[in-house]
């Protein structure tokens, strides 16, 4: 079955409020193994909302609105469906009746413009809405089946889980279906990645792959639409071999949050040293539910004089070295371990810019220890020139290391990062 997604408001065009409608419908359309092939946002114009319906039947089963039902003179879809199918608007009996024990349950007067909320078109079906006033409306057409559904996310989402997804199961027959998977890599650009996944990529491929780049995050979208549970899992397990060992997880998971699972299967815990990420591991590691359990602490360690003060690193290695080099970030990182009494622990010292950086140092060139039983690693890399990403990248990386060695990985595995 494909699918179209109109969005209908003012609102959306103007910038007032944000479409997450049509991306929480298309992630639905998706697990029912529906392909909806387009989204369309339309202001609240008559002519437009019809002209909209006129183009995307002509290529779709379905056709989902958003918005538009309330009572006001700008709510227009009804009418708007109902003058595409060339139908009468007629107040349904039964919705009215919702619509009268609604206020009256509440106390609240009726006022007539709330009238509107019992339209439909003539050959339509209201399905009650249990999270506000505006019914759903559901008609089939000749050319595709259309439901309405009021623009307030949680309304619509009720309506959803109540009544659409319960008429498509049975449009479609009840037939089992995979579902989309979206997993998440670290450590190269997304063209070596590509490269990697070579002839999974290209478009006539089913499962048909989809990637981008969120945060420096490799983001890949396995999607099940057309494809059967076994060649899913067969294409996962290709996508997981080929992209080893940069993989990490799936969309629900973090590097922080896989670190912690390892850490606790092992019964061992981590601590953190951190100049020029000022925090921000340690962020990433407490927004993970229970880590308390894994994670002993850390030193936010910025300047000179409290890498020596807080960790006791030699002042003498820091003038002589720099606080940015391998001795310094392997000091730190085994310090911190001694000191919170953990088996494992993270440091990181580099320029993050825009100033500070030098013909041999320059912006973006980071050192990354990392503190285990089996001794200290240590790795340089150059993050880039944007002081944000510097950081966020350097994050990124600690843990990805740090996951490498519980793994028992290659913790010197490429990146595209590297100093050579």
């Amino acid at each position: 079955m494909d699918a179209a997604i109109l969005a209908v408001g003012d609102e959306l065009l103007g910038g007032r409020c944000q479409d997450t409608n049509s991306t929480w419908l298309c992630g639905r359309c998706a697990g029912l193994g529906i392909r909806v092939i387009e989204t369309r946002t339309v202001g609240d114009d008559l002519g437009k909302i019809v002209d909209s319906l006129q183009s995307l039947s002509r290529d779709v089963d379905l056709v989902i609105l958003t918005g538009g039902l309330g009572p006001t003179q700008d709510d227009l879809t009804r009418e708007a469906v109902a003058n595409f199918l060339s139908s009468d608007l007629i107040e349904d009996s039964q919705a009215m009746g919702w619509l009268t024990e609604f206020f009256a349950s509440r106390s609240l007067e009726m006022g007539e413009s709330q009238r509107r909320l019992a339209m439909r078109p003539s050959n339509a079906t209201c399905h009650r809405n249990h999270a506000g006033t505006a019914p759903g409306i559901h008609v089939r057409g000749d050319q595709a089946d259309y439901w309405l559904l009021p623009g307030p996310p949680f309304e619509m989402h009720d309506l959803w889980d109540r009544h659409v997804e319960l008429w498509l199961r049975d449009e479609l027959g009840g037939v089992p279906v995979s579902e989309s998977v979206d997993l998440k890599a670290f450590g190269l650009i997304e063209a070596r990645f590509e490269e990697l996944l070579g002839d999974l990529t290209k478009r006539d491929q089913r499962p048909l792959l989809g990637t981008r780049v969120s945060q420096d995050e490799f983001l890949l979208h396995v999607d099940s639409v057309g494809v059967d549970a076994a060649d899913m899992d067969a294409c996962i397990d290709i996508c997981l071999e080929r992209l080893h060992p940069w993989i990490y997880g799936r969309r629900s998971g973090t590097l922080a949050s896989i670190v912690g699972s390892l850490l606790l299967d092992r019964g061992e815990r981590l601590a953190t040293a951190e100049s020029c990420t000022g925090g921000w591991i340690g962020r990433e590691v407490v927004d993970v539910p229970g880590s308390s359990s894994w994670f002993e602490g850390g030193w936010v360690v910025y300047s000179n004089e409290m890498k020596s003060k807080q960790l006791d690193v030699d002042r003498a290695l820091i003038e002589h070295h720099g606080a940015v080099s391998e001795p310094v970030v392997q000091a730190l990182a085994q310090r911190a371990a001694e000191k919170a009494e953990a088996q494992w622990s993270l440091s990181v010292s580099g320029i993050a810019g825009p100033q500070g950086g030098t013909v041999d140092k320059p912006v973006g060139t980071v050192w990354i220890g990392c503190h285990g039983p089996d001794g200290t690693i240590s790795r340089c890399f150059n993050l880039g020139k944007d002081r944000t990403r510097i950081r966020r990248r350097t994050v990124s990386m600690a843990l990805q290391l740090l996951r490498w060695r519980l793994l028992g990985e290659d913790p010197m595995t490429p990146t595209s990062w590297d100093i050579t």
